[in-house]
């Protein structure tokens, strides 16, 4: 699969607008994906070329999905465990089965609103008072469920957290009761904030803790 994108020409991928697509969307994320962690940080580093060319890979596995926004900090931590390129790509296809199966992103398309408004009616938040401001609609969820907090908590934590998640204990939506367990914990502050989508992601990503988050989610099974 890899040779196959290896084997276009330039000119051959001038025709291919999908493909020449997918290379400037993954050339662009990666660039920017966990560049304070030492296992990609640097010019050249040959982690972010083995980010690049899993993720070209699985366009050419996958090319109906191909490449979204948020692919590359899926697989970061992956290939970080794994420091193997054919390791880390069997591996990532399988988290992406599991991703897919759920509110993930379609090539062509945004996310699923499924997700957010779960979360919304378990917590009691579906209907938050700044909803001029789009926060009601729990928006800011998105990126929580669609890399899997990725980027709400440190690195360490975010592979304790996978790991925990595909046990698939207690079920399969396991990452719902997370989000639920982190917006019940937040409550109160959100709901007094008055902060739109985009301001509630700021204050969340940095105060959010991984244990008290992982013990509620748990009580609410």
């Amino acid at each position: 699969m890899k040779l196959q994108w290896k084997s276009v020409s330039p000119e051959q991928e001038r025709r291919n607008s999908l493909l020449h697509g997918y290379r400037s969307l993954i050339e662009r994320d990666v660039s920017r994906t966990d560049r304070s962690n030492k296992f990609y940080e640097g010019p050249g580093n040959p982690g972010l070329g083995l980010l690049n060319d899993i993720l070209l890979t699985y366009c050419m596995y996958h090319f109906d999905l191909g490449y979204v926004q948020g692919m590359s900090d899926l697989l970061s931590p992956i290939l970080y465990v794994t420091q193997n390129e054919v390791d880390a790509f069997w591996c990532f296809c399988g988290f992406m089965e599991l991703v897919v199966r759920g509110d993930a992103p379609r090539a062509g398309g945004g996310p699923g609103v499924g997700g957010p408004v779960r979360v919304g009616e378990a917590t009691g938040l579906c209907c938050l008072p700044s909803d001029s401001q789009d926060s009601g609609s729990l928006c800011f969820c998105f990126r929580w469920l669609l890399i899997w907090f990725k980027r709400e908590f440190p690195f360490p934590d975010v592979l304790r957290l996978w790991e925990v998640l595909w046990t698939g204990l207690p079920g399969p939506n396991m990452h719902l009761l997370v989000a639920c367990a982190i917006l019940d914990m937040e409550r109160d502050a959100l709901m007094l904030s008055g902060f739109g989508s985009n301001e509630i992601l700021k204050p969340r990503s940095s105060s959010v803790s991984l244990s008290p988050s992982l013990g509620l989610s748990g009580s609410l099974c």
